[in-house]
């Protein structure tokens, strides 16, 4: 029963992921820039990403996204592999494209601690800091997160594939994936 609940919310999160992706291009999945960049022009609103400042501390959240009237902020932390940079800047695109509205006050009151200098904690719409999967919009944009990477190395794979020639492309496919295309 609850595999195929499971199953069913994932499918669900991502045909809402596809959605919004719908006239996006991106040469490279992990080339999270230029998808923040296409994303912002989509949506009609400016969307930012930063390093998170040095806090320290077990509990300090790894990404957070900060909503303002004049656009959104997407927080990482800067030691880490570019994978994994790309995995939490996904999570926190996650809760923007699935519409997640943080509980304004408890939130942000949570990471007073860690946001960056110059930001007003009144100006916060919304706020979302990824220390936790403990809430069921956090598991979700994880979840999603993981989807989004999947249909960024489609959509990457898609635009490589429309300047190759077949054979290129079989040889290709061939070499990337040796397991799945060797003969029994």
């Amino acid at each position: 029963m609850f595999n195929r609940q499971f199953a069913r919310r994932e499918a669900q999160l991502r045909r809402l992921c596809e959605e919004q992706l719908r006239g996006i291009e991106i040469p490279d999945p992990y080339a999270v820039d230029e998808i923040c960049r296409q994303l912002a022009i989509k949506r009609g609103r400016p969307l930012h990403l930063h390093e998170l400042p040095e806090t320290g501390g077990a509990n300090a959240p790894c990404g957070m996204v900060l909503s303002f009237d004049h656009g959104d902020h997407i927080f990482h932390v800067a030691a880490t592999s570019e994978r994994h940079r790309a995995q939490i800047v996904r999570h926190e695109l996650a809760h923007l494209l699935l519409g997640h509205a943080g509980s304004n006050e408890s939130v942000v009151n949570s990471l007073l601690g860690v946001l960056p200098d110059g930001v007003d904690p009144s100006a916060v719409l919304s706020a979302f800091g990824r220390t936790s999967y403990d809430r069921e919009t956090e598991y979700d944009a994880e979840m999603a997160a993981s989807c989004l990477g999947e249909l960024f190395q489609d959509l990457a794979h898609s635009i490589r594939e429309r300047g190759r020639s077949g054979a290129v492309s079989r040889l290709d496919d061939a070499l990337v994936h040796p397991r799945r295309n060797r003969r029994s």
